[in-house]
């Protein structure tokens, strides 16, 4: 007999993995979920202080402003200026925040990483011309680097508009 037929009961090597890490990903999840009003509260109490400002950019009458970075548990807050003096008003498309490692003339060691965002406190849309919004942004918990920058992004909706704040870190 040359040939031996094993059936799939008899053979090895068919076993696979149980799957158990979506159960982890959801409680992870709503872990965020629940803590949404510490976060709110907090933000709150933040938003009322006065900070000086750690970085700045001005654009097209656009100024994007980073007040303050607050650690506090496992979530880190930001608090975030824009303020619209361009004469036009400025909606917003997004507003992304990134660890960026490396340096970006040299493309093969530049790395830019978006974080999550967990929850946005009083974040809104549009900047109406000769007006200024605060709001927070809560992220999960993390640590820059000793050659690590926090970037910020925000581009304009139906527009060519883009603000790019790098900090100095």
């Amino acid at each position: 007999k040359l040939n031996y037929f094993i059936s799939e009961d008899k053979s090895i090597g068919n076993e696979k993995p149980m799957m158990l890490e979506t159960p982890q990903q959801d409680k992870a999840k709503d872990v965020f979920v629940n803590r949404t009003s510490y976060f709110k509260k907090f933000s709150d109490y933040l938003l009322k202080q006065t900070y000086v400002p750690i970085a700045t950019k001005r654009k097209k009458g656009i100024k994007l402003q980073l007040e303050k970075v607050f650690y506090n548990a496992s979530e880190v807050y930001l608090v975030i200026e824009v303020k619209n003096n361009s004469g036009i008003d400025f909606e917003i498309d997004y507003l992304n925040v990134y660890r960026v490692n490396g340096n970006n003339k040299r493309k093969a060691s530049y790395q830019r990483l978006l974080q999550d965002v967990i929850y946005k406190y009083e974040m809104t849309n549009a900047i109406t011309d000769k007006h200024s919004k605060r709001f927070v942004y809560v992220l999960p918990k993390f640590v820059l680097g000793n050659n690590e920058k926090l970037m910020l992004e925000m581009k304009e909706l139906k527009g060519s508009r883009k603000v790019i704040l790098r900090t100095k870190n």
